[in-house]
């Protein structure tokens, strides 16, 4: 699906897209990652296709101020572990979290153990979400 999607939206090639797949074949791994680390996309271009894969939005990390409140709802260590950053709270009294792989089907579970509050999911970028982490000094 996500490989279908990425050559649909001429992000990459179906000559990459099959050497990526034969690379994670050998090596394993998430093809995104592998599409990755080849080369063959941008860490952006990638989020904004799993967000639209899964039907939940891209968050921009590089763009807004992340509330140090709710990054601190979520231990840092765990948080890291997981790829996910809490960003803000909803009106409602929800939290907004920010996470690199959304079609991790072990991660909201997880996420619902360590907050006790609605949750809110968005896409953002590996790196966004580790500087994220790292430029909240107070979590």
């Amino acid at each position: 699906m996500l490989g279908r999607l990425l050559v649909d939206k001429g992000l990459v090639t179906k000559a990459q897209l099959d050497e990526a797949l034969s690379e994670r074949t050998i090596h394993g791994g998430l093809l995104g990652e592998t599409l990755l680390r080849l080369g063959f996309i941008f860490e952006t271009d990638l989020a904004r296709v799993l967000a639209e894969q899964v039907g939940i939005p891209f968050l921009n990390l590089e763009t807004i101020d992340v509330d140090a409140g709710a990054a601190g709802m979520l231990p840092r260590s765990l948080g890291e572990e997981l790829r996910a950053l809490p960003v803000r709270f909803t009106p409602e009294g929800g939290l907004v979290i920010a996470v690199a792989d959304p079609t991790d089907a072990t991660l909201l579970p997880q996420l619902q153990l360590a907050v006790n509050c609605p949750l809110v999911l968005t896409v953002a970028t590996l790196s966004g979400i580790r500087d994220g982490w790292r430029n909240n000094r107070r979590v």
